[in-house]
Protein backbone atom coordinates (compact mmCIF):
# COMPACT_ATOMS: atom_id res chain seq x y z
CA UNK A 1 0.00 0.00 0.00
CA UNK A 2 1.41 3.45 -0.59
CA UNK A 3 1.59 5.83 2.05
CA UNK A 4 -1.04 8.58 2.18
CA UNK A 5 2.22 10.25 4.28
CA UNK A 6 4.29 12.66 2.63
CA UNK A 7 7.56 10.73 4.03
CA UNK A 8 8.32 7.66 5.10
CA UNK A 9 9.73 5.78 8.39
CA UNK A 10 10.27 3.00 7.00
CA UNK A 11 7.94 0.44 8.66
CA UNK A 12 4.50 -1.33 7.60
CA UNK A 13 2.90 -3.46 9.52
CA UNK A 14 1.64 -7.06 7.47
CA UNK A 15 -1.51 -8.78 8.09
CA UNK A 16 -2.09 -11.83 6.30
CA UNK A 17 -4.15 -11.24 3.05
CA UNK A 18 -7.02 -13.96 2.94
CA UNK A 19 -6.21 -16.54 0.11
CA UNK A 20 -7.57 -16.47 -3.21
CA UNK A 21 -8.92 -12.76 -2.99
CA UNK A 22 -7.79 -10.92 -5.95
CA UNK A 23 -5.91 -7.63 -5.81
CA UNK A 24 -8.51 -4.95 -6.21
CA UNK A 25 -8.56 -0.83 -6.47
CA UNK A 26 -12.28 -1.17 -4.13
CA UNK A 27 -12.14 2.99 -4.19
CA UNK A 28 -15.82 3.37 -4.59
CA UNK A 29 -17.60 6.01 -6.79
CA UNK A 30 -18.46 9.59 -5.21
CA UNK A 31 -21.70 8.58 -2.62
CA UNK A 32 -24.55 10.53 -1.58
CA UNK A 33 -25.23 9.39 2.18
CA UNK A 34 -28.33 9.77 3.48
CA UNK A 35 -29.61 8.91 6.84
CA UNK A 36 -32.92 8.57 7.21
CA UNK A 37 -34.80 8.12 10.90
CA UNK A 38 -37.91 5.59 10.56
CA UNK A 39 -41.09 5.86 13.22
CA UNK A 40 -44.47 4.39 12.94
CA UNK A 41 -47.67 5.64 13.57
CA UNK A 42 -47.27 6.12 17.27
CA UNK A 43 -43.83 8.10 16.61
CA UNK A 44 -41.59 5.30 17.94
CA UNK A 45 -38.37 4.08 16.04
CA UNK A 46 -38.28 1.30 13.82
CA UNK A 47 -35.35 -0.30 13.75
CA UNK A 48 -35.75 -3.44 11.85
CA UNK A 49 -35.95 -2.17 8.17
CA UNK A 50 -33.64 -3.79 5.60
CA UNK A 51 -32.37 -2.31 2.48
CA UNK A 52 -34.88 -3.93 0.05
CA UNK A 53 -37.33 -1.72 2.26
CA UNK A 54 -36.14 1.64 0.89
CA UNK A 55 -37.00 3.20 -2.77
CA UNK A 56 -34.80 6.10 -3.62
CA UNK A 57 -35.36 8.36 -6.03
CA UNK A 58 -32.62 10.93 -7.53
CA UNK A 59 -34.02 14.12 -10.15
CA UNK A 60 -36.79 11.62 -10.39
CA UNK A 61 -34.39 8.68 -11.54
CA UNK A 62 -34.48 5.20 -9.79
CA UNK A 63 -31.19 4.28 -7.69
CA UNK A 64 -29.84 1.45 -5.95
CA UNK A 65 -28.53 0.57 -2.24
CA UNK A 66 -25.18 0.93 -2.58
CA UNK A 67 -24.14 0.39 1.71
CA UNK A 68 -26.87 -0.20 4.14
CA UNK A 69 -27.36 0.01 7.74
CA UNK A 70 -29.56 -0.21 10.71
CA UNK A 71 -28.79 2.17 13.49
CA UNK A 72 -26.20 0.85 15.72
CA UNK A 73 -27.42 -1.28 18.55
CA UNK A 74 -26.17 -1.27 22.11
CA UNK A 75 -22.71 -3.48 23.19
CA UNK A 76 -21.67 -5.21 26.42
CA UNK A 77 -19.84 -2.41 28.73
CA UNK A 78 -15.63 -2.50 28.03
CA UNK A 79 -13.93 -4.85 29.71
CA UNK A 80 -10.35 -3.65 32.16
CA UNK A 81 -7.74 -1.81 29.33
CA UNK A 82 -10.30 -2.14 26.17
CA UNK A 83 -11.05 1.19 24.27
CA UNK A 84 -14.04 1.81 21.82
CA UNK A 85 -15.20 4.76 19.50
CA UNK A 86 -18.40 4.32 20.46
CA UNK A 87 -18.08 2.91 24.39
CA UNK A 88 -21.92 1.72 24.68
CA UNK A 89 -22.28 0.34 21.18
CA UNK A 90 -24.05 2.98 19.41
CA UNK A 91 -23.45 6.10 17.50
CA UNK A 92 -22.06 9.55 20.02
CA UNK A 93 -23.53 12.58 19.55
CA UNK A 94 -22.43 16.20 19.81
CA UNK A 95 -25.30 18.71 19.73
CA UNK A 96 -24.78 22.72 19.60
CA UNK A 97 -27.61 25.57 19.99
CA UNK A 98 -26.90 28.86 18.04
CA UNK A 99 -28.96 31.36 19.90
CA UNK A 100 -29.64 34.35 17.27
CA UNK A 101 -30.18 37.30 18.28
CA UNK A 102 -29.24 38.70 14.54
CA UNK A 103 -32.42 37.03 13.00
CA UNK A 104 -34.47 35.96 15.94
CA UNK A 105 -37.81 38.42 16.26
CA UNK A 106 -37.28 41.70 19.01
CA UNK A 107 -40.73 39.98 20.47
CA UNK A 108 -38.76 36.01 20.85
CA UNK A 109 -35.37 37.13 21.89
CA UNK A 110 -36.33 38.46 25.36
CA UNK A 111 -38.35 35.31 26.22
CA UNK A 112 -35.91 33.02 24.42
CA UNK A 113 -33.14 34.15 26.07
CA UNK A 114 -34.56 33.86 29.55
CA UNK A 115 -35.81 30.38 28.95
CA UNK A 116 -32.36 29.35 27.65
CA UNK A 117 -30.80 30.92 30.74
CA UNK A 118 -33.13 29.04 33.42
CA UNK A 119 -33.36 25.61 31.43
CA UNK A 120 -30.04 24.81 30.05
CA UNK A 121 -28.39 24.52 33.69
CA UNK A 122 -30.98 21.81 34.85
CA UNK A 123 -29.62 19.07 32.33
CA UNK A 124 -27.22 16.41 33.32
CA UNK A 125 -23.58 18.16 31.85
CA UNK A 126 -22.81 14.90 29.95
CA UNK A 127 -25.80 15.48 28.16
CA UNK A 128 -25.88 19.40 27.91
CA UNK A 129 -25.53 21.18 24.75
CA UNK A 130 -22.36 23.47 23.57
CA UNK A 131 -23.94 26.78 23.03
CA UNK A 132 -23.01 29.90 20.80
CA UNK A 133 -24.68 33.19 20.18
CA UNK A 134 -25.05 34.86 16.20
CA UNK A 135 -24.73 38.44 17.52
CA UNK A 136 -26.39 41.37 15.73
CA UNK A 137 -22.93 41.75 13.71
CA UNK A 138 -23.24 38.29 12.52
CA UNK A 139 -20.62 37.15 14.61
CA UNK A 140 -20.33 33.42 16.87
CA UNK A 141 -19.83 34.47 20.52
CA UNK A 142 -19.29 31.11 22.46
CA UNK A 143 -20.68 30.45 25.62
CA UNK A 144 -19.68 27.14 26.55
CA UNK A 145 -17.64 25.97 23.51
CA UNK A 146 -16.33 23.14 21.49
CA UNK A 147 -12.83 24.03 22.43
CA UNK A 148 -13.60 23.24 26.22
CA UNK A 149 -12.34 20.12 28.35
CA UNK A 150 -14.81 18.29 29.46
CA UNK A 151 -13.20 17.94 32.67
CA UNK A 152 -14.67 21.84 33.08
CA UNK A 153 -18.14 21.16 32.00
CA UNK A 154 -19.88 20.28 35.41
CA UNK A 155 -18.56 23.83 37.12
CA UNK A 156 -19.04 25.80 33.47
CA UNK A 157 -22.92 24.95 33.62
CA UNK A 158 -23.12 26.15 37.10
CA UNK A 159 -22.24 29.17 35.84
CA UNK A 160 -24.18 29.14 32.65
CA UNK A 161 -26.98 31.36 33.52
CA UNK A 162 -24.45 34.33 34.39
CA UNK A 163 -22.26 33.36 31.60
CA UNK A 164 -24.90 33.57 29.33
CA UNK A 165 -26.92 37.21 30.85
CA UNK A 166 -23.51 38.53 30.26
CA UNK A 167 -22.83 37.35 26.71
CA UNK A 168 -26.45 38.45 25.91
CA UNK A 169 -26.12 41.48 27.02
CA UNK A 170 -22.77 42.13 25.56
CA UNK A 171 -24.30 41.35 21.70
CA UNK A 172 -27.74 43.05 22.75
CA UNK A 173 -26.81 46.39 22.05
CA UNK A 174 -28.54 47.80 18.50
CA UNK A 175 -27.94 46.33 15.06
CA UNK A 176 -24.70 48.22 13.62
CA UNK A 177 -25.18 50.23 10.86
CA UNK A 178 -24.59 49.16 7.28
CA UNK A 179 -25.73 45.62 7.48
CA UNK A 180 -28.26 44.88 4.91
CA UNK A 181 -30.20 41.88 3.58
CA UNK A 182 -27.44 40.22 1.66
CA UNK A 183 -24.84 40.85 4.60
CA UNK A 184 -27.08 39.24 6.93
CA UNK A 185 -27.35 36.82 4.99
CA UNK A 186 -24.12 35.64 4.20
CA UNK A 187 -22.94 36.38 7.65
CA UNK A 188 -25.28 34.26 9.05
CA UNK A 189 -24.75 31.05 6.29
CA UNK A 190 -20.74 31.77 7.02
CA UNK A 191 -21.25 31.22 10.79
CA UNK A 192 -23.40 28.46 10.35
CA UNK A 193 -20.44 26.53 8.67
CA UNK A 194 -17.55 27.76 11.34
CA UNK A 195 -20.05 25.94 13.72
CA UNK A 196 -20.12 22.95 11.62
CA UNK A 197 -16.50 23.12 11.27
CA UNK A 198 -15.69 22.59 14.46
CA UNK A 199 -18.68 20.42 15.30
CA UNK A 200 -16.72 18.37 12.68
CA UNK A 201 -13.99 17.81 15.22
CA UNK A 202 -16.26 15.57 17.19
CA UNK A 203 -16.83 12.49 17.00
CA UNK A 204 -20.18 10.99 15.83
CA UNK A 205 -23.59 12.44 14.48
CA UNK A 206 -23.66 15.87 15.20
CA UNK A 207 -26.57 18.64 14.94
CA UNK A 208 -27.11 22.36 15.38
CA UNK A 209 -30.79 23.28 17.26
CA UNK A 210 -30.60 27.05 15.65
CA UNK A 211 -33.58 29.30 17.89
CA UNK A 212 -34.18 31.77 15.11
CA UNK A 213 -37.76 33.31 13.98
CA UNK A 214 -36.10 33.76 10.34
CA UNK A 215 -34.40 31.96 7.43
CA UNK A 216 -32.49 34.54 5.54
CA UNK A 217 -31.76 34.42 1.74
CA UNK A 218 -31.16 36.32 -1.08
CA UNK A 219 -31.80 35.28 -4.72
CA UNK A 220 -29.19 35.72 -7.57
CA UNK A 221 -30.15 37.75 -10.81
CA UNK A 222 -30.09 35.03 -13.12
CA UNK A 223 -33.23 33.64 -13.91
CA UNK A 224 -34.35 30.86 -11.75
CA UNK A 225 -37.86 28.31 -11.81
CA UNK A 226 -36.82 26.88 -8.39
CA UNK A 227 -37.08 28.25 -4.72
CA UNK A 228 -34.37 29.90 -2.25
CA UNK A 229 -32.57 27.07 -1.82
CA UNK A 230 -32.41 26.76 -5.42
CA UNK A 231 -31.94 30.26 -6.50
CA UNK A 232 -30.21 31.86 -3.71
CA UNK A 233 -26.87 33.43 -3.14
CA UNK A 234 -24.28 31.49 -0.67
CA UNK A 235 -26.98 28.72 -0.48
CA UNK A 236 -24.54 26.17 -2.30
CA UNK A 237 -21.65 26.28 0.04
CA UNK A 238 -23.22 26.24 2.87
CA UNK A 239 -25.12 22.90 1.63
CA UNK A 240 -21.74 21.27 0.85
CA UNK A 241 -20.06 22.08 4.11
CA UNK A 242 -22.96 20.61 6.48
CA UNK A 243 -23.03 17.89 4.12
CA UNK A 244 -19.16 17.13 4.56
CA UNK A 245 -18.95 17.88 8.04
CA UNK A 246 -22.36 15.84 8.79
CA UNK A 247 -23.95 18.12 10.12
CA UNK A 248 -28.22 18.40 10.26
CA UNK A 249 -29.81 21.66 10.97
CA UNK A 250 -32.83 21.94 14.01
CA UNK A 251 -34.30 25.04 13.52
CA UNK A 252 -36.44 25.78 16.52
CA UNK A 253 -38.46 28.53 18.27
CA UNK A 254 -39.28 27.71 21.73
CA UNK A 255 -42.17 30.30 21.53
CA UNK A 256 -44.09 28.53 18.45
CA UNK A 257 -44.99 32.24 17.47
CA UNK A 258 -43.40 32.21 13.73
CA UNK A 259 -44.83 33.58 10.38
CA UNK A 260 -46.07 31.13 8.22
CA UNK A 261 -43.42 31.91 5.70
CA UNK A 262 -40.37 32.52 7.71
CA UNK A 263 -41.45 28.72 8.71
CA UNK A 264 -41.58 27.12 5.11
CA UNK A 265 -37.91 29.05 4.77
CA UNK A 266 -36.54 26.96 8.10
CA UNK A 267 -37.95 23.70 7.05
CA UNK A 268 -36.32 23.94 3.76
CA UNK A 269 -32.71 24.34 5.48
CA UNK A 270 -33.87 21.30 8.03
CA UNK A 271 -35.01 18.90 4.98
CA UNK A 272 -31.78 20.35 3.41
CA UNK A 273 -29.57 19.09 5.89
CA UNK A 274 -31.69 15.62 7.23
CA UNK A 275 -32.75 18.26 10.66
CA UNK A 276 -36.56 19.30 11.46
CA UNK A 277 -38.04 21.83 12.53
CA UNK A 278 -39.77 22.12 16.53
CA UNK A 279 -41.52 25.08 17.15
CA UNK A 280 -43.34 25.56 20.06
CA UNK A 281 -41.60 23.08 22.19
CA UNK A 282 -39.00 23.31 25.40
CA UNK A 283 -35.53 23.54 24.62
CA UNK A 284 -35.08 19.99 26.76
CA UNK A 285 -37.53 18.24 24.21
CA UNK A 286 -35.94 19.83 21.07
CA UNK A 287 -32.59 18.30 22.44
CA UNK A 288 -34.59 15.07 22.66
CA UNK A 289 -35.92 15.16 19.64
CA UNK A 290 -32.33 15.35 17.79
CA UNK A 291 -30.59 13.29 20.09
CA UNK A 292 -33.06 10.46 19.67
CA UNK A 293 -32.77 10.78 15.46
CA UNK A 294 -28.88 10.50 16.21
CA UNK A 295 -29.66 7.48 18.08
CA UNK A 296 -31.79 5.39 15.20
CA UNK A 297 -30.13 6.59 12.08
CA UNK A 298 -29.80 4.33 9.09
CA UNK A 299 -27.06 4.35 7.00
CA UNK A 300 -28.37 4.52 3.27
CA UNK A 301 -25.62 5.48 0.43
CA UNK A 302 -26.10 5.18 -3.45
CA UNK A 303 -23.58 6.04 -6.03
CA UNK A 304 -25.30 8.22 -9.14
CA UNK A 305 -23.76 8.01 -12.01
CA UNK A 306 -20.97 10.29 -13.29
CA UNK A 307 -23.16 12.82 -15.22
CA UNK A 308 -25.24 13.73 -12.32
CA UNK A 309 -22.60 15.57 -10.51
CA UNK A 310 -23.47 19.01 -12.20
CA UNK A 311 -22.98 21.73 -9.99
CA UNK A 312 -26.70 22.01 -9.04
CA UNK A 313 -29.37 20.89 -5.98
CA UNK A 314 -30.66 17.40 -6.35
CA UNK A 315 -34.37 16.60 -5.08
CA UNK A 316 -34.11 13.21 -3.31
CA UNK A 317 -37.70 10.99 -2.79
CA UNK A 318 -37.46 8.28 -0.38
CA UNK A 319 -39.99 6.12 0.69
CA UNK A 320 -40.55 2.95 2.71
CA UNK A 321 -42.19 -0.12 1.24
CA UNK A 322 -43.55 -1.29 4.95
CA UNK A 323 -46.84 0.42 5.60
CA UNK A 324 -47.44 2.58 8.47
CA UNK A 325 -43.64 3.72 8.54
CA UNK A 326 -42.66 7.63 8.21
CA UNK A 327 -38.88 8.61 7.34
CA UNK A 328 -37.56 11.82 8.32
CA UNK A 329 -34.37 12.37 5.85
CA UNK A 330 -32.77 14.92 3.52
CA UNK A 331 -35.23 15.85 0.92
CA UNK A 332 -32.23 17.97 -1.51
CA UNK A 333 -28.21 18.09 -1.50
CA UNK A 334 -26.18 19.85 -3.78
CA UNK A 335 -24.50 17.65 -6.44
CA UNK A 336 -21.08 19.33 -6.51
CA UNK A 337 -18.64 17.44 -9.03
CA UNK A 338 -15.15 15.92 -8.02
CA UNK A 339 -12.59 15.64 -10.00
CA UNK A 340 -10.50 13.59 -7.44
CA UNK A 341 -9.49 10.25 -8.15
CA UNK A 342 -11.14 7.07 -6.01
CA UNK A 343 -7.57 6.99 -4.60
CA UNK A 344 -7.81 10.54 -3.60
CA UNK A 345 -10.34 10.79 -2.10
CA UNK A 346 -9.48 7.61 0.25
CA UNK A 347 -6.39 9.31 1.27
CA UNK A 348 -7.99 12.63 2.14
CA UNK A 349 -10.33 10.62 4.13
CA UNK A 350 -7.38 8.77 5.71
CA UNK A 351 -5.39 12.06 6.68
CA UNK A 352 -8.23 13.70 8.30
CA UNK A 353 -8.97 11.16 10.51
CA UNK A 354 -5.57 11.03 11.35
CA UNK A 355 -5.13 14.81 12.11
CA UNK A 356 -8.87 15.50 13.69
CA UNK A 357 -8.71 16.22 17.43
CA UNK A 358 -10.94 13.20 18.23
CA UNK A 359 -12.18 10.17 16.98
CA UNK A 360 -14.22 9.36 14.48
CA UNK A 361 -17.16 6.99 14.81
CA UNK A 362 -17.97 5.68 10.92
CA UNK A 363 -17.12 2.27 11.54
CA UNK A 364 -17.33 0.90 15.24
CA UNK A 365 -13.89 -0.10 16.65
CA UNK A 366 -13.34 -2.11 20.04
CA UNK A 367 -9.61 -2.57 21.17
CA UNK A 368 -8.41 -4.68 24.10
CA UNK A 369 -4.68 -3.54 24.32
CA UNK A 370 -2.19 -6.04 26.76
CA UNK A 371 1.29 -6.02 27.18
CA UNK A 372 3.84 -7.26 24.84
CA UNK A 373 7.80 -7.49 24.06
CA UNK A 374 8.62 -3.99 23.15
CA UNK A 375 5.83 -1.96 23.48
CA UNK A 376 1.48 -3.82 23.34
CA UNK A 377 -0.27 -6.35 21.68
CA UNK A 378 -3.91 -4.88 20.06
CA UNK A 379 -6.79 -7.10 19.32
CA UNK A 380 -9.06 -4.83 16.87
CA UNK A 381 -12.61 -5.80 16.70
CA UNK A 382 -14.35 -3.61 13.70
CA UNK A 383 -17.99 -3.87 13.01
CA UNK A 384 -18.85 -5.98 10.52
CA UNK A 385 -22.34 -4.19 9.80
CA UNK A 386 -20.12 -1.22 9.26
CA UNK A 387 -18.27 -2.84 6.23
CA UNK A 388 -19.29 -3.09 2.75
CA UNK A 389 -18.76 -6.92 2.04
CA UNK A 390 -19.27 -8.02 -1.90
CA UNK A 391 -20.72 -11.50 -2.24
CA UNK A 392 -18.58 -13.25 -4.95
CA UNK A 393 -18.44 -17.24 -5.88
CA UNK A 394 -20.11 -17.70 -2.22
CA UNK A 395 -17.76 -15.49 -0.12
CA UNK A 396 -18.26 -11.89 1.25
CA UNK A 397 -15.10 -9.93 0.05
CA UNK A 398 -13.76 -6.22 0.66
CA UNK A 399 -10.58 -4.60 2.05
CA UNK A 400 -9.67 -2.40 4.96
CA UNK A 401 -7.29 -0.49 5.13
CA UNK A 402 -5.48 -0.18 8.78
CA UNK A 403 -3.23 2.12 10.19
CA UNK A 404 -1.33 3.20 13.52
CA UNK A 405 -0.35 6.17 14.46
CA UNK A 406 1.99 7.07 18.22
CA UNK A 407 0.89 9.66 19.55
CA UNK A 408 2.93 12.70 22.12
CA UNK A 409 1.85 14.99 24.68
CA UNK A 410 -1.24 16.89 24.35
CA UNK A 411 -1.59 20.22 22.93
CA UNK A 412 -3.81 22.67 22.35
CA UNK A 413 -4.81 23.23 18.44
CA UNK A 414 -7.19 25.61 16.71
CA UNK A 415 -9.94 23.00 17.05
CA UNK A 416 -9.28 21.74 20.80
CA UNK A 417 -6.68 19.65 22.56
CA UNK A 418 -5.52 17.11 20.67
CA UNK A 419 -2.46 14.64 21.17
CA UNK A 420 0.57 15.27 18.89
CA UNK A 421 0.98 12.54 15.92
CA UNK A 422 5.00 10.61 16.23
CA UNK A 423 6.25 9.98 13.09
CA UNK A 424 4.61 8.09 10.48
CA UNK A 425 1.72 5.27 11.33
CA UNK A 426 2.36 2.17 10.49
CA UNK A 427 -0.30 0.81 7.11
CA UNK A 428 -1.49 -2.11 5.37
CA UNK A 429 -4.24 -3.46 4.01
CA UNK A 430 -6.13 -6.38 5.10
CA UNK A 431 -7.91 -8.43 2.23
CA UNK A 432 -11.41 -10.18 4.14
CA UNK A 433 -12.84 -13.32 2.45
CA UNK A 434 -15.57 -14.71 4.88
CA UNK A 435 -18.36 -17.08 4.13
CA UNK A 436 -21.69 -16.44 5.09
CA UNK A 437 -21.15 -18.63 7.79
CA UNK A 438 -18.32 -16.43 9.32
CA UNK A 439 -19.75 -13.47 8.36
CA UNK A 440 -23.00 -14.01 10.50
CA UNK A 441 -20.62 -14.91 13.58
CA UNK A 442 -18.80 -11.99 13.50
CA UNK A 443 -22.07 -9.58 13.07
CA UNK A 444 -21.45 -10.35 17.06
CA UNK A 445 -18.07 -10.46 17.82
CA UNK A 446 -16.66 -8.08 15.05
CA UNK A 447 -13.84 -9.00 12.45
CA UNK A 448 -10.72 -9.43 14.62
CA UNK A 449 -7.39 -7.68 13.63
CA UNK A 450 -4.68 -9.34 16.11
CA UNK A 451 -1.12 -7.98 16.04
CA UNK A 452 1.39 -6.40 18.09
CA UNK A 453 3.09 -2.74 17.85
CA UNK A 454 6.14 -1.69 18.80
CA UNK A 455 6.21 1.43 21.68
CA UNK A 456 9.16 4.18 21.77
CA UNK A 457 10.32 6.29 23.88
CA UNK A 458 7.67 9.45 24.22
CA UNK A 459 4.71 7.56 23.21
CA UNK A 460 1.86 8.64 25.28
CA UNK A 461 -1.03 7.36 23.44
CA UNK A 462 -2.12 5.40 20.09
CA UNK A 463 -3.99 5.88 17.48
CA UNK A 464 -5.88 2.69 15.47
CA UNK A 465 -7.67 3.57 12.00
CA UNK A 466 -9.67 1.66 9.74
CA UNK A 467 -11.08 2.77 6.84
CA UNK A 468 -13.41 0.62 4.56
CA UNK A 469 -12.17 0.91 1.03
CA UNK A 470 -15.51 0.00 -0.40
CA UNK A 471 -17.17 2.99 1.12
CA UNK A 472 -13.98 5.09 2.71
CA UNK A 473 -16.02 4.69 5.93
CA UNK A 474 -13.22 5.31 8.56
CA UNK A 475 -13.24 4.98 12.43
CA UNK A 476 -10.68 5.32 14.80
CA UNK A 477 -9.93 4.95 18.28
CA UNK A 478 -6.98 6.52 20.41
CA UNK A 479 -6.30 5.13 23.45
CA UNK A 480 -3.47 5.55 26.20
CA UNK A 481 -0.47 3.66 26.63
CA UNK A 482 1.04 5.34 29.62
Amino acid sequence: MRSVFPAKLGFLVFLAAAPGVPAQNAAPPPLVRLYPVATDAHGQPVADLTGGDFEIADQGKSQSVFFFRRPAEPSPPLAAQEYSNRPNGTMPQATAILFDLMNESDSNRVDAWHTLAKSIPQMDPRDAPFFYLLNLSGELVPVRGIASEPAAEAPRLQTFQADLDKAVEAANRARPTGIDREDRTKRTYHELEVLANQLATLAGRRNIVWITSHMPSITNSAPCSGDWVDCGLYVAHTAVTLERDGVAVYPASLSGVIDPDAGYDLEQIALLTGGRTIFGRPVREVLQQAAGDSANLYDLFYAPEASSWDNKFHRIRVTCKRNGVKLQVKERYYALADSRSGQQRQEEELQAAYYRPADTSGIGLRVKVSPAANGIHLEIRVDVADLLLREQAGKYSGIVAVLISDRGAKEQSETGLMYRPLGEPAESDLRVNLTKEERDSQMGSGLLISQDHAINAGVARVRVMVMDRNTNQVGSVTFPVR
